[in-house]
């Protein structure tokens, strides 16, 4: 299974360009849609047959449940197709998240097919009906095991290079199948010790499967249709990248959108008050052109002026500090700027917070009465700033 999809990766992506970029994924992912009906479409056919002449319900809803792999297929190589097309005046940031409602509407289908099952499975464990096994029965499923999971592997690995929700939610699919069929085998080898009842017990395992996995498909899908925050180990990266371009002293409020393969970022970066707008252009553009071609993802960059370094600048950022650490908040100022001239006049600084934060006016409060118990006559302006990239 390696070997054919590191042919599919070869046959569409040249030796050395990243396989998870949008002019390739989307062959590759159709290639492996339609891989997957094809052997779907063969096994769907034996199993219904063989199942019909044997009366076994658990394998004549698992030839149904292999047809519905071949619908998900078939959806998967539509929704790459929709991924694909570029932008345009009703979709201006593209058609991306087709993949996301694929990988949901694959787990719409398997929760359905589960929900059918488990009606099915019930009905039989009710209403016992004899199963008859024969040698070409058991070779039949014997082959959809070993079919199945490799087309689940494909599509895992195929899954993984291309960084795909839909291929790995094609792969689960594929896996309950196999699971499906290998717990088929169990029910027949009950049925000859004497325990008729054992396939309709299996049969509800085998739906107890389908809709669990269903669920994480659905669950996941949905976050990522809602908004989630990005993994901490892609905020880190976006950070060493920038902090690249000489004079960049720091880098927060990260935001990433995700649109399938293709995102869009935009962060702020500290750099020393004081530059020219000129020299503050040229270094956001840098950044954005650095960000651009080393993550493939459109680029917006603004610029926040700090103030750096000074006895006054070294004694407000230990107050803030030790407020911070009062209140048992482990969290890092941004954006700090301090106004004097014959004395201070105005205090300027950022907090970011996570969406659970929740003593913005206890800290805002102390932090502004120890400020100016110092500065009596200065403004203390402090933002709160969400970060959706915090965890």
């Amino acid at each position: 299974m390696m070997v054919l999809a590191n042919y599919i990766i070869r046959k569409y992506a040249p030796q050395g360009k990243n396989p998870a970029l949008p002019e390739f994924r989307g062959k590759i992912g159709m290639a492996q849609g339609w891989i997957s009906i094809i052997v779907n479409m063969i096994l769907f056919v034996i199993k219904l047959f063989f199942g019909l002449i044997s009366n076994s319900i658990a394998l004549i809803a698992d030839s149904f449940h292999t047809l519905s792999d071949m619908a998900s297929s078939a959806v998967v190589v539509f929704g790459f197709k929709m991924a694909a097309k570029p932008a345009d005046k009703e979709h201006p940031f593209g058609h991306g998240r087709a993949e996301t409602i694929t990988a949901l509407t694959i787990a719409i289908l398997i929760g359905f097919a589960g929900f059918e099952f488990l009606q099915t499975s019930i009905d039989r464990f009710v209403n016992i009906e004899p199963i008859n096994v024969s040698k070409a029965l058991i070779v039949v499923i014997l082959i959809t095991i070993i079919l199945k999971e490799l087309l689940a592997r494909i599509s895992y690995c195929l899954g993984e290079q291309i960084n795909s929700d839909t291929l790995k939610a094609d792969a689960i699919h594929h896996r309950t199948d196999m699971f499906s069929s290998l717990l088929v085998l169990i029910a027949f080898a009950g049925t000859s010790m004497g325990y008729p009842k054992l396939d309709a017990i299996m049969g509800l395992g085998v739906a107890v499967f389908m809709i669990y996995s269903a669920y994480g498909i659905a669950k996941h899908s949905i976050n990522d249709l809602l908004g989630k925050p990005i993994d901490k180990q892609t905020v880190q990266d976006i950070k060493e990248i920038a902090l690249k371009v000489e004079g960049v002293l720091n880098v927060h409020d990260i935001i990433v959108h995700s649109y399938g393969a293709h995102r869009f970022i935009s962060l702020h970066i500290e750099i020393p008050e004081g530059e020219s707008p000129e020299h503050m252009h040229d270094m956001s553009d840098q950044v954005e052109k650095l960000l651009s071609n080393t993550m493939d993802a459109d680029v917006v960059t603004h610029v926040d002026p700090v103030t750096v370094g000074g006895e006054e600048y070294s004694r407000i950022e230990g107050i803030i500090s030790d407020n911070l650490q009062s209140l048992k908040v482990n969290i890092a100022i941004q954006d700090l700027r301090v106004v004097q001239n014959q004395q201070v006049e105005s205090i300027l600084f950022q907090i970011p917070v996570s969406t659970e934060f929740k003593q913005e006016d206890a800290f805002k409060t102390k932090c502004t009465h120890e400020l100016q118990k110092v500065y009596p006559e200065c403004q203390v302006i402090i933002e709160f700033k969400s970060q959706i990239s915090m965890g």
